[in-house]
């Protein structure tokens, strides 16, 4: 059987890391190499790391002296992966033990990658986000990232596309999977709920910094400009407008939204006009 290579940056997340490496380790797959980078962390993360390492041998280590981000720690363990196949995990996330066996089953080599759906986790209780399920062309996934931060792929496949993009301050894997699907093809998105997403904690997410996800969309939109329609752009339109906070009218859902972006349109206009309708419906969705 192919063997699978999962990578995980870390950085300064020591307790968070022991969790994650619990679930990758204890994966039904037969045939996992888990590559850790360890960041530049300034904590107890080499001696945890080591105790793990001592124990299981499809453990690598691999060390940034300085921090470099996750973009770079990724792109290390790409440049060692010895497996066919590659896929990734964040330090304060978990995987269910069929992560991995599910994917590689859903995996076919026609589609540039496929992706798990979210069992999200905040604090209080779990419940599966399969959203935007199914097969998507790169025209559907220009609109806004119908993917997770996380995709299961050929390793070479990775490679061939440069890895991650470590000049993006946000959106790397967004614009990951868009070179990915613009080489290789369409790509599916799974109804297994299989990757544990932990929102119950608010250390260190770039999700929550504006200012960087502001700049990455501007790059984004400049890096992927011939890949980009009228359509396209009043969709990133509306993720700027979410990103930022701004107000967001009827006459603004009005001009932009269309056929590819009409849910987080409209989920956009509920969120900041009809909170409390907002929360009764995600709530149903559960």
């Amino acid at each position: 059987m192919s063997r699978v290579t999962l990578y995980m940056p870390t950085h300064n997340r020591a307790v968070m890391l022991q969790r994650a490496l619990e679930s990758a380790l204890a994966q039904t797959y037969p045939d996992v190499e888990v590559i850790v980078v360890d960041d530049g962390s300034s904590d107890n993360t080499p001696q945890v790391l080591a105790d793990y390492q001592s124990r299981y041998p499809q453990l690598k280590v691999l060390r940034q002296p300085q921090a470099k981000g996750a973009c770079a720690a990724r792109n290390e363990a790409l440049a060692i992966a010895s497996g066919e196949f590659i896929t990734g995990m964040d330090d304060d996330d978990e995987l269910l033990p069929e992560h991995i066996t599910e994917l590689h089953r859903a995996f076919r080599p026609e589609l540039a990658f496929v992706s798990a759906s979210l069992l999200e986790d905040n604090g209080q209780q779990r419940f599966a986000r399969r959203l935007d399920l199914g097969v998507h062309q790169l025209s559907d996934v220009l609109h806004y990232n119908k993917f997770t931060n996380q995709v299961f792929t050929l390793t070479e496949r990775l490679r061939a596309v440069g890895g991650f993009d470590e000049n993006f301050p946000a959106f790397q894997d967004y614009d990951t999977w868009v070179r990915l699907m613009e080489r290789f093809g369409p790509a599916e998105k799974i109804a297994s709920a299989t990757y544990v997403w932990h929102t119950g904690h608010e250390q260190d997410r770039i999700s929550h910094s504006p200012v960087k996800r502001l700049t990455a969309l501007e790059m984004f939109k400049y890096k992927h400009a011939h890949l980009l329609g009228k359509q396209h752009l009043a969709s990133l339109e509306v993720m700027r407008i979410r990103m930022a906070g701004e107000a967001f009218s009827l006459r603004q859902v009005i001009k932009y939204i269309n056929a590819g972006n009409w849910k987080t349109t409209v989920a956009l206009y509920m969120n900041t006009n009809l909170k409390g309708l907002k929360r009764l419906i995600d709530h149903a969705r559960r």
